[in-house]
């Protein structure tokens, strides 16, 4: 009898140890993590690795590697938005840093922008910055509020522009194509998910998704690493994405 029971006891502690040790037993907590404008919480992918750059969030698994990242204004009001934090940093007394801001400002509705129309976006700046020590604060607050006005009356930015916008940083070029596109809800967010591959061969498939968020777009993407390897992991952390 005690023989049988302590055979019993052990099958069901080898039973435990191995449902321990299966894949994808052990689950990641949620985290709340910073990518530049946008507080995200997610779960990463069981076993991957995360590594927090801030605007760039790294999660790899051996050599392959999926990216969750800040691309910057996607639309007028994003890049108003972020027109209104210089200003805000002026008035702080933080002249260096407001001028710091507007220097290396960036985004989709600049790029799109003609050189001409670039140009006279950007004058009412240009006219009292290009001897930046000399300029009164008062003159570079007028100039920021002529920014975000010019900012505000840019045009809305096509969908389409947008997901060529999203490729080109990602570093695609005339070799690659679309191969699949859908809209998915994701915790109340429309997100756009898009799955690329060689035009030729049909192999090389890489993932995208994205979403604007009060202006500025937030991008997940596979980078590293052939699409079995990056694919289940790609789509596990984008289901538990929260914007």
């Amino acid at each position: 009898m005690l023989r049988g029971t302590s055979g019993r006891i052990a099958v069901a502690i080898a039973a435990g140890l191995l449902a321990g040790c299966a894949p994808g037993a052990r689950r990641e907590s949620p985290r709340t993590v910073q990518v530049g404008h946008h507080q995200v919480k997610l779960v990463p992918p069981p076993g991957w690795e995360h590594l927090d750059h801030g605007r760039q969030q790294l999660f790899r698994s051996a050599e392959a590697e999926v990216m969750l990242e800040d691309f910057g204004p996607a639309t007028p009001k994003g890049l108003a938005t972020e027109l209104r934090e210089a200003e805000k940093l002026l008035h702080a007394g933080r002249r260096s840093d407001a001028l710091a801001r507007v220097r290396v400002l960036h985004g989709l509705p600049i790029i799109l922008m003609p050189s001409p129309a670039r140009a006279e976006f950007w004058k009412p700046w240009t006219d009292v910055t290009y001897l930046p020590d000399v300029a009164g604060d008062a003159r570079l607050g007028r100039a920021l509020r002529d920014l975000i006005r010019n900012a505000e009356a840019l045009p809305e930015v096509s969908m389409d522009r947008i997901i060529e916008y999203v490729l080109m940083e990602s570093g695609h070029d005339e070799r690659r194509e679309i191969a699949r596109k859908e809209t998915r809800a994701i915790h109340g967010a429309p997100w756009v998910w898009l799955e690329t591959w060689d035009r030729t061969s049909h192999t090389y498939r890489h993932r995208f998704a994205f979403v604007e968020d009060q202006g500025y777009l937030l991008v997940l993407s596979t980078r590293r690493g052939l699409i079995r390897q990056t694919g289940a992991a790609f789509d596990t952390l984008l289901a538990s994405i929260e914007v």
